[in-house]
């Protein structure tokens, strides 16, 4: 998902420990932040006379497995918002684009996290990547892009929770000023763990991935014995398919492949087989998930809720027709995995707020924290102001956004991979693309085409350009910033985010 979607990631977070990093990356967000590990929250900034953030220190890598875990919950974590993908098409065309999407545009952002992950070994992730290619201006573009396109994925978890509860209460009529006090208590109530204690969130997060997978699992083999193949026949009857919202959520379903290079540097040895075998695993399950969980639903409730009328939120609804039970246990996964998606999500872009204001690249206000638990709660509220603005829109306006920032994001990746791939041949890359799977790039830049175009054709096309624009001269700033500290001979507050010390 996205979703997510990240990411969430987003960037430059400093995270808490690599056993943190696993467990906060596997409930389901959908990017997250370069940089290197805290071994516990970062204390209120003291200064040392040089900017920058505490002593850092590596943690112990991440294996083959725990790649394969953390791609799958940042990607995925469920299904859940993925009931579009049907209701935008059929059946047989949504289990097509899945497919598709996965060969032609996942594949592709797997090489490249893979090869230039295993080129550039850091915890900087695509950050350096873009940095190497382009320079300090456009590393911040993509680092604001991503943390964009991070906060957006944020907004779009509580929604989805308010949205499956109030269709299981069949209150899906009520009106927009009560919609949206509900979703901002929801994000508030998500957003309290991060207030109380920063070290709990990590054992609270893998609780509530094992809630969220385990009834998935049940509904799917349980489920089979109700199915109808027949329903892989069905097509429409409400109209043409709705290619502009079927591509938006397709695409944030099955993006965010990059995002184990933000702890590159965690991974185990030999990287280039570690990396993409896990990354390739997790793409399968993936797909699967999506392909079976969506086509078992369709199957099991053609009369009582037909995949033409399915929104966000329906599949928790459709387990009623399994049994009472089922719909519970869905509603709970439901919740749970966007809780810990969300907590995931707001966790990384409030340490990304917090960290750029102890090196001056924000306003340093920001950077407060409490003084016993290190808690960054002014980075917290700033950013629950923004998801609660965010959450006044629709679902698919959320996507619209988030998918607009990450698709700028992961086309200026491409670019920087083919510019390294053309002037820095002698770069040491112990995995490479194969050849024969550079064609796939194509198609992969086409559906970032179509992202942009399904993106600056709605309403949302001034807010999207208007946040475009925001980045420029802050951009600017942090590039000149940066050289003018580089030529007096010290270390600039963007080195600090996103080269490991």
């Amino acid at each position: 998902m996205a979703s997510n979607r990240s990411r969430s990631e987003d960037l430059m977070a400093p995270l808490v420990s690599a056993d943190d990093i696993c467990a906060r990356n596997s409930n389901g967000s959908r990017r997250s932040s370069p940089g290197l590990s805290w071994k516990h929250p970062p204390p209120p900034h003291q200064d040392n006379g040089e900017k920058g953030p505490p002593e850092l220190t590596l943690a112990p890598s991440i294996g083959g497995a725990a790649i394969a875990a953390m791609s799958f919950f940042n990607v995925s974590g469920g299904p859940w918002g993925s009931e579009d993908i049907f209701s935008a098409s059929d059946p047989a065309t949504g289990v097509a684009g899945i497919i598709f999407f996965a060969v032609c545009f996942c594949v592709p952002q797997i090489l490249v996290t893979a090869e230039l992950s295993c080129a550039l070994p850091s915890n900087g992730g695509y950050s350096i990547w873009v940095r190497e290619a382009f320079g300090d201006f456009w590393c911040f573009q993509e680092t604001y892009w991503q943390w964009v396109s991070g906060v957006a994925d944020a907004a779009v978890y509580p929604v989805l929770i308010c949205d499956t509860v109030l269709q299981l209460l069949d209150r899906t009529h009520v009106g927009m000023v009560e919609k949206i006090a509900w979703r901002a208590m929801t994000a508030a109530l998500l957003s309290l763990p991060t207030y109380v204690s920063i070290s709990r969130v990590p054992s609270l997060l893998i609780t509530l991935a094992v809630c969220t997978g385990a009834p998935v699992v049940a509904f799917v083999l349980y489920g089979l014995r109700f199915f109808d193949p027949a329903v892989m026949y069905a097509r429409r009857t409400k109209g043409p398919i709705r290619y502009g919202k079927f591509l938006n959520v397709l695409f944030w379903n099955l993006e965010g492949w990059d995002c184990i290079s933000t702890c590159t540097a965690l991974c185990a040895e030999p990287r280039e087989r570690t990396i993409p075998r896990g990354l390739f695993v997790a793409m399968v399950a993936t797909t699967v998930q999506y392909v079976l969980v969506l086509v078992l639903a369709a199957g099991v409730s053609e009369e009582s809720y037909p995949w033409e009328s399915w929104n966000d939120g329906t599949l928790p609804s459709i387990g009623r027709t399994v049994g009472p039970w089922m719909s519970a246990l869905l509603l709970g996964a439901s919740v749970a995995g966007n809780a810990g998606q969300y907590l995931s999500e707001f966790m990384e872009d409030s340490y990304l707020l917090q960290g750029a204001a102890e090196v001056r690249i924000v306003p340093r206000f920001l950077g407060k924290t409490l003084p016993l638990s290190g808690v960054p709660w002014m980075a917290n509220t700033a950013q629950l102001l923004i998801i609660i603005v965010l959450m006044s829109f629709d679902f698919s306006d959320i996507l619209v956004f988030d998918n607009f920032f990450c698709a700028t994001a992961m086309a200026l990746e491409f670019l920087a991979y083919f510019k390294l791939r053309w002037h820095r041949p002698d770069l040491p890359r112990p995995f490479r693309t194969p050849t024969a799977c550079l064609p796939l790039f194509i198609p992969a830049l086409m559906v970032l085409v179509l992202v942009w175009v399904h993106c600056l054709s709605g309403d949302a096309r001034c807010i999207n350009l208007g946040a475009l624009a925001v980045g420029v001269p802050y951009g600017l700033w942090v590039a000149a910033t940066s050289r003018r500290e580089h030529e007096e001979g010290h270390r600039s507050g963007l080195d600090h985010l996103v080269e490991d010390d």
